[in-house]
């Protein structure tokens, strides 16, 4: 076949075919250490490798090890050519019955003709050029030479090229020394390392093993009663890896962190070791939560709807509120199906979790728990000149109720009195102390601001929320306290720096109101949790994203539902139905062994009997009576606002009016 030089740009393979026996024999693993991370009891729990292939001559690979690869990827491998027509039709067959991809039809020779190419898109020019650098592996090289080539060059997962390092990464030792366990273990993950690793999903990697041991029988490379015994043997891996699998997301928050600082070569090669603040208790909860809730809300899905569903997503993250150290992340629901962190690389419209930034800055004004705001349609001109739009805020019962006060406003979740707030108080102070608590993502300056219209991320989200904890401290969030070098020398130390996000009295204020939320709101499921908590619920428009986000005097935590492509959840799904009872899961196990906290007013602080409907000093034999917190400079709840304050006219929003209309997040 011609040479590869007049390839099109397109479908240009990364290396020639006859170079790739040179190639593969050049081993490409670095000499060095891999670094070791600890979680927050000085215990190992990860560590971090650089990618490495070492060359092993096909007469050195057991056939056990062979056999199982070719039972599991393309056991008519010696009886066809290139391209496997039988076994594609076959697979065709099998996953349209299954209505999902349950069998591959690609040869062992197109996948080695895959790993030519530098990416891995998925266009028909790139798939037409892998079938005829296939046909010309094929009429180049025996079998045999494939198949070697094969097994040093496919990727294994965690780093590992080929079967040696492979079996050195899972197992520390040479393939001459695998188990058949072990080997079928190995020949089942080339279909998708991620998804099948032991490190990071024993019962998934055990079931792939268990496939790769009937496939093994079926083809006749292997006795049923081996198979049988190899069957129960239990999957046992390196024990340097065996905690990564309770933290997947968090190992690559921690490296990509570290490559940015310390660069990707000292962090993969340094030995270093990098404590890091993981509590692992913790992490196995939130884990635990998260898949035991998404499975269960997936199975009600299924049920309603008569099939499969979408995979669900989540992303849960836990602060201690006295550091900002990252306690527990879970970046999604597996991290064999997707690597991508939906803690802190999604951005998400937060919905009603964004309203306790709108209020904490309306105290900050001056404003009081007690304060009215008009419950009363209200209406926007916003858009540029000559493409004006009406914005008209709606709650989600459709029903006003007059005059309520902040306190009530914010613990039933009323869309209309937050817009209305934020007109009053204006856009620029609520982002302004978004800022301050550490929000940096862009913040728009529109009304529906107040309502969670600007996306954020999970971890920043949370963040600011650690400071409403904290009596108002802002710690940024970390995942790393230390990090030790070659030579035992300290390259960095999380030296905590707290910053002044709002006065005690305002965040202990808000702290509040977010117990009224628990107590009264939209977040009463959250009740089981037995202790007392501060929280908010989010639900963005048509329930495309559901958050709840709430802490304790010394935990924080935040949980997102959603699906990766923005869908409807459910049209009557709410944050209260779904996410609360994963969030308390998480909280009740975490805190199992806790002492029961409760939050206290700081100096400036008082309490004044007031009317929960009005606002206004009353007496104790008053039935709508009770005891509310105020600021001292306050001198006592206020008055109530007139009409004249708060109107009910139509505003025209300098701070809107040069924005497009925006849709609004309509639930609680």
């Amino acid at each position: 076949m011609a040479g590869l030089l007049g390839s099109p740009a397109w479908a240009a393979p990364l290396v020639r075919v006859e170079d790739l026996p040179h190639l593969l024999q050049l081993p490409i693993f670095q000499p060095g250490e891999p670094s070791i991370l600890y979680d927050d009891e000085g215990q190992a729990f990860a560590s971090i490798v650089p990618e490495y292939r070492v060359f092993i001559p096909l007469s050195k690979i057991p056939t056990t090890l062979r056999r199982a690869v070719i039972a599991a990827e393309d056991a008519r491998f010696y009886q066809h050519g290139a391209v496997d027509l039988r076994g594609m039709a076959r697979a065709t067959i099998k996953n349209f019955l299954a209505a999902q991809v349950k069998e591959g039809g690609s040869t062992i020779t197109q996948q080695l003709a895959k790993t030519l190419f530098l990416s891995h898109e998925r266009t028909i020019g790139r798939k037409v050029r892998e079938f005829e650098l296939a046909r010309e592996i094929e009429q180049r090289y025996t079998k045999d030479q494939i198949l070697e080539m094969y097994l040093n060059s496919i990727y294994f997962g965690h780093g590992a090229y080929g079967v040696e390092a492979a079996a050195r990464t899972y197992f520390s030792k040479g393939i001459a020394e695998l188990s058949l366990p072990e080997a079928a273990l190995l020949a089942g993950l080339p279909r998708a390392p991620g998804r099948y690793s032991p490190l990071i999903d024993v019962k998934r990697a055990k079931a792939r093993r268990q496939y790769v041991l009937d496939r093994m029988v079926a083809t006749g490379a292997l006795k049923k009663t081996h198979a049988r015994s190899a069957s129960r043997t239990a999957v046992s891996v390196n024990p340097m890896f065996r905690g990564r699998g309770a933290a997947p997301w968090l190992v690559d928050y921690v490296r990509q962190q570290l490559d940015t600082r310390l660069g990707p070569i000292l962090v993969r090669q340094g030995g270093l070791k990098i404590y890091t603040t993981m509590n692992a208790p913790m992490q196995r909860a939130a884990v635990e939560a998260v898949k035991r809730g998404v499975a269960t809300i997936v199975k009600q899905k299924a049920a309603q709807k008569g099939g499969d569903v979408p995979p669900l997503e989540a992303g849960m993250i836990a602060l201690e509120v006295k550091t900002g150290e990252i306690k527990a992340m879970v970046g999604g629901s597996d991290y064999g199906r997707s690597q991508f962190n939906r803690t802190v690389q999604a951005q998400r419209q937060p919905g009603s979790a964004f309203k306790p930034l709108v209020y904490a800055a309306a105290l900050e004004q001056g404003l009081t728990p007690v304060t009215l705001i008009e419950d009363a349609p209200i209406q926007f001109e916003i858009g540029e000149s000559g493409r004006r739009e009406t914005w008209a805020p709606e709650n989600v019962d459709r029903q006003y109720r007059g005059f309520v006060t902040l306190r009530r406003a914010l613990e039933e979740s009323i869309n209309v009195p937050t817009v209305r707030l934020i007109q009053q108080i204006g856009v620029d102070p609520v982002i302004d102390l978004a800022r301050r608590l550490g929000i940096t993502s862009e913040l728009r300056r529109e009304y529906a601001l107040a309502l969670g219209a600007s996306e954020l991320s999970l971890l920043e989200l949370t963040a600011a929320y650690q400071a409403f904890a904290d009596e108002g401290t802002v710690s940024p969030p970390s995942a790393i306290r230390r990090v030790i070098g070659p030579g035992e020398v300290l390259l960095e130390e999380r030296s905590p720096q707290p910053q002044h996000g709002l006065s005690k009295q305002t965040a202990f204020l808000l702290t509040s109101i977010l117990q009224g939320v628990v107590e009264r709101g939209t977040g009463k499921s959250a009740q089981r949790i037995g202790r007392p908590i501060a929280a908010k619920t989010g639900t963005s428009q048509a329930a495309e994203d559901l958050w709840f986000l709430g802490y304790t005097p010394s935990l924080v935590a935040g949980l997102w539902l959603g699906y990766d492509q923005p869908r409807s959840i459910g049209a009557h799904e709410t944050a209260g139905k779904l996410a609360v009872p994963i969030w308390v899961d998480f909280m009740k196990r975490s805190l199992a062994e806790s002492q029961i906290e409760a939050f206290s007013p700081p100096e400036g602080v008082f309490q004044a009997l007031v009317n929960r409907k009005t606002g206004e000093p009353t007496s104790s034999s008053d039935p709508e009576a009770y005891l509310e917190y105020f600021i001292r400079h306050h001198e006592g709840p206020p008055a109530p606002p007139t009409t004249a304050t708060l109107s009910h006219a139509s505003f025209a929003s300098p701070e809107v009016g040069g924005n497009a209309a925006r849709p609004q997040p309509l639930t609680p």
